[in-house]
């Protein structure tokens, strides 16, 4: 009885869970990064990434893959990155370890958002998730925006369950900062902002938010707009690179490339040629193209996790990745449609994500955020269910009625 009075004190600490589960993450993290890892923390575009943030820190110029100063990435990442560089040494040991952190940190807001909209059972068993799958493991030792922009991701919905259950101006400000930054981190993220939108104009009791959360967001976005209008002389809000995502991905199942030739003789940009190529396939080949703006950029995207090589992974490690993997697809298939039904701002948020990303290249590291979204999902849906039936009258027969 002591035992059991014990246990039930151990878990009513609210955070204590999470906090150990931090630990976990943090200490994974450590061992795949500075022992079990082979993979180069500068390599493909965190090389890029890395050279643009020194290039910043002793030139002060802002310019992705150019000495010259651009708008080709949004600059939640450099930022992030200059302002750590700005404090600590410019050696990737030290970035590595703010992945560390921030990766593990992910534990408390997915903590947060899964035990507000359910039971703390469910949340530790997201946070868990969050600390053990091998793609948030293997993103930590490389210089890409995945480790901060999933931070930001989760956070964005344990601050907005926060702001719609208790609105005020600071978890407004807060909710909207957030959700800037993560847009400016990973444009991908832009239709959120457009769903949050229709969810405050068309709920009565946070109609009133809708002006104090859109100042937020055009104020966090104005420096960048501004910046890119006065040193480059070009309106850009988000980045001017998109349209190689968007190219890149234009040729069904990728059996032809990009044919840069006719696009430069034409006279396009990458975005405009993209755009040409697509409506073109449609008109043309209208069901092949249909199978690949849907289950085929699907499959590619999450047919297997985000891992550059098993090897850096326990052979028994990555069984246990791969079915918790294809085990959180396979629930997200009745999951999404069922809270969709619900009109749940997460299902809704993330169709949009996902319908905005399948316009771009597909690959399991765009697919990964996704599985993290699918998780809360899961979770979400389970109890709704599980509240729904709870909820419905037991009819019972009268004693000696007929069966």
């Amino acid at each position: 009885m002591q035992q059991q009075r014990s246990l039930q004190a151990f878990i009513s600490r609210p955070l204590l869970v999470p906090a150990l589960l931090f630990v976990l993450a943090v200490g994974l993290r450590l061992v795949y990064v500075f022992v079990t890892s082979t993979q180069n923390f500068l390599e493909g575009d965190a090389g890029r990434y890395f050279t643009m943030v020194e290039q910043l820190l002793t030139d002060q110029i802002y310019g992705y893959g150019s000495e010259k100063s651009n708008a080709r990435v949004t600059p939640g990442f450099p930022l992030f990155a200059y302002s750590i560089y700005s404090i600590f040494p410019f050696t990737p040991n030290v970035f590595r370890w703010v992945h560390i952190l921030i990766g593990a940190a992910t534990v408390f807001p997915v903590y947060s958002y899964v035990s507000s909209v359910s039971r703390p059972l469910l949340g530790w068993l997201a946070g868990l998730f969050v600390a053990v799958y091998p793609p948030f493991i293997y993103m930590t030792n490389l210089f890409l925006t995945e480790t901060l922009f999933i931070f930001l991701l989760t956070l964005f919905f344990a601050s907005w369950q926060w702001m719609m259950n208790k609105p005020s101006v600071w978890s407004v400000i807060l909710n909207a900062a957030v959700l800037s930054w993560a847009i400016l981190t990973r444009p991908g993220m832009l239709p959120i902002l457009m769903i949050a939108v229709l969810f405050l104009l068309f709920t009565r009791p946070a109609r009133r938010l809708l002006i104090p959360y859109l100042l937020t967001v055009g104020v966090c976005f104005l420096p960048w707009t501004l910046r890119n209008w006065i040193i480059l002389d070009e309106f850009t809000l988000l980045a001017s690179d998109s349209g190689n995502a968007l190219l890149s991905g234009a040729y069904p199942f990728f059996q032809e490339n990009p044919d840069y030739k006719e696009m430069y003789s034409l006279g396009m940009s990458q975005t405009q040629y993209g755009v040409r190529v697509i409506l073109k396939g449609f008109k043309e080949h209208f069901l092949q193209y249909l199978s690949w703006f849907s289950f085929g950029k699907l499959y590619y995207m999450f047919k297997s996790m985000w891992v550059s090589s098993t090897l850096n992974f326990p052979q028994l490690y990555m069984y246990g990745g791969v079915l918790l993997h294809y085990l959180t697809l396979l629930l997200s298939l009745i999951s999404v449609p069922y809270l969709l039904i619900k009109k749940n701002f997460l299902a809704f948020a993330f169709t949009g994500m996902l319908l905005f990303q399948l316009l771009f290249i597909p690959t399991a590291r765009y697919g990964a955020p996704f599985i993290l979204l699918m998780v809360l999902l899961i979770c979400s849906a389970a109890y709704t269910f599980w509240i729904n039936r709870s909820r419905k009258p037991n009819y019972k027969l009268p004693a000696g009625s007929a069966s």
